[in-house]
């Protein structure tokens, strides 16, 4: 459900959001839920701000419980630099405001109740976003920072599958408190981010080959216009399947291949455009020796 735009860029809740905050209001904490709300709108503006920086067309941001995610016209995902400050801006506009707020309090300009849980919910989403797991932000600059050393497709599936484990033991330590006392904020919460991590981690795993194909498609186009891009080499084996080269590329750098025959001598060279176009040809288990 689409709420506003800001720059043209649309802004949408999703439905478990609005069930948290029906389930909060039942709960006599609709206040609160209502500023986790503003709060991490914020959180993802600023994300949003460092991507149109960095000359990303930003189309539009889905808000979900406790999180969110951006979709840019352009693909950021892996690259050290960009991925890494985009992830970081979240935290960092929280961190502004809880200082800020501390400030205001040491100076005697704000108190009571609000300060405080406003002090405390910046820290615990700056701190919370920093897990280095995806899709947190920390994970995005852990996959950022090892993308080159172990593929995208695979580092991807390593933190978003940790991201799926850490929500289920949210949501069975929400469950244990729940039984053993009163239904209340915490077991609520708890609950609600293990089906988050959950949600939110399967869809990364699913999207990662579409978004990786749509990286190698292009890094071809910045080759041809730029002429020139930084390289790595691979060598492999005649009966090494396409699919798992291809785990092997990165975002920011074009591979070539080199085939090395029975005696590890070099047979002959393939371009990473060879392994893609023989991949999509002749499917992922295909022999890269036969290409």
């Amino acid at each position: 459900m689409q709420l506003f735009k800001i720059s043209g860029v649309s802004v949408r809740i999703h439905p478990t959001f609005l069930v948290v905050l029906v389930l909060y209001g039942v709960l006599g904490l609709l206040a609160q839920a209502l500023l986790i709300f503003a709060l991490v709108v914020g959180h993802e503006l600023a994300h949003l701000l460092v991507a149109k920086a960095y000359g990303f067309k930003v189309e539009g941001l889905e808000l979900f419980p406790f999180g969110g995610a951006a979709y840019c016209d352009g693909l950021f995902e892996g690259r050290k630099v960009e991925e890494s400050l985009m992830a970081l801006a979240g935290p960092a506009f929280n961190l502004v405001l809880l200082f800020g707020a501390q400030a205001l309090r040491w100076n005697g300009l704000w108190w009571g109740e609000l300060s405080e849980e406003f002090i405390r919910y910046n820290l615990w989403l700056a701190a919370f976003n920093l897990i280095p797991v995806l899709p947190l932000d920390g994970g995005r600059v852990i996959r950022a920072l090892f993308v080159e050393s172990f593929g995208y497709v695979r580092t991807t599936k390593f933190l978003a599958e940790a991201g799926r484990w850490l929500g289920v033991s949210f949501a069975l330590y929400g469950i244990v408190l729940g039984v053993q006392g009163k239904f209340s904020e915490g077991p609520l919460s708890l609950l609600i981010l293990g089906g988050f991590f959950w949600f939110a981690g399967s869809k990364e795993i699913s999207s990662a080959h579409i978004t990786f194909l749509r990286q190698l498609t292009r890094k071809k186009e910045e080759l041809l216009k730029k002429g020139l891009m930084r390289s790595h080499w691979l060598t492999v084996q005649k009966d090494t399947p396409l699919v798992r080269i291809v785990e092997e590329f990165t975002p920011d750098r074009y591979a070539m291949v080199n085939l090395s025959n029975e005696k590890a001598g070099m047979e002959k060279i393939l371009t990473e455009t060879d392994i893609v176009e023989g991949m999509l040809r002749e499917g992922i288990h295909y022999p890269v020796g036969k290409l």
